[in-house]
């Protein structure tokens, strides 16, 4: 079995097509037409349960202190909690890429940002470029920088990213923008949507619920 170092070694050479998650059945669709992959967080469902921290950490084996998936906490005035789950956005125009004179991170044709180890110089230019905080140096393998990419090798596997099929809340839906399926679809279709720090233009792929356009119940595989 290839680890997901192995794959991280030599990913400028691997090929990804288009996935697209059925949304409740945590399951992926193989496909070679390029696409928009997009994760989209209900922080009304997010429970804070840490569970997809647990499950990334547990199948990234990042480096010790560093997540490719985190949760900020926040207080209200009333004393209630609020969750934002944040990870790798993922950009249309990524700052990190353009920052990497090595050619170590670039864009897959579904969007996803990726980094070869195999051409990571270690230099950490991408770190300082990524304005989510969203990439850290491994320090056990000589500073190469991890980040999320979407579980790229589970969806070859037809599989949905770990933090989604770990989340029993239903706070993380997955799939192709440009050919949503199942509750993916109907929640790009009934919702408005966020992103982080709009004012930099970067095109973020992680997409936060702001409001519903319909308020009729769904259920099963429909529910947003």
């Amino acid at each position: 079995m290839t680890t997901r170092r192995e794959f991280l070694i030599g990913s400028g050479t691997l090929a990804l097509g288009a996935a697209s998650v059925l949304a409740g059945a945590g399951r992926a669709a193989r496909g070679s037409t390029p696409g928009r992959m997009t994760m989209i967080i209900d922080q009304a469902r997010c429970t804070g349960c840490r569970s997809c921290l647990i499950a990334c950490k547990g199948y990234t084996a990042t480096d010790t202190g560093h997540f490719n998936t985190r949760l900020l906490e926040e207080e209200d005035r009333h004393g209630r909690t609020h969750f934002t789950p944040v990870l790798c956005n993922q950009c249309d125009d990524p700052p990190c890429v353009r920052s990497c004179a090595a050619g170590a991170t670039f864009k897959l044709e579904n969007g996803i940002v990726v980094t070869d180890w195999a051409r990571c110089t270690a230099c950490g230019n991408c770190i300082t470029a990524c304005p989510y905080g969203a990439r850290s140096a491994d320090s056990r393998y000589g500073g190469r920088v991890d980040k999320c990419d979407f579980c790229r090798d589970r969806l070859q596997d037809g599989l949905a990213p770990v933090c989604v099929e770990a989340c029993s809340a239903g706070a993380r839906l997955f799939g192709d923008r440009e050919n949503p399926e199942g509750g993916f679809a109907t929640c790009l279709r009934q919702s408005t949507f966020r992103v982080l720090r709009p004012e930099l233009e970067t095109g973020p792929n992680v997409l936060y619920v702001q409001g519903r356009r319909y308020q009729q119940p769904m259920s099963g595989e429909e529910r947003p």
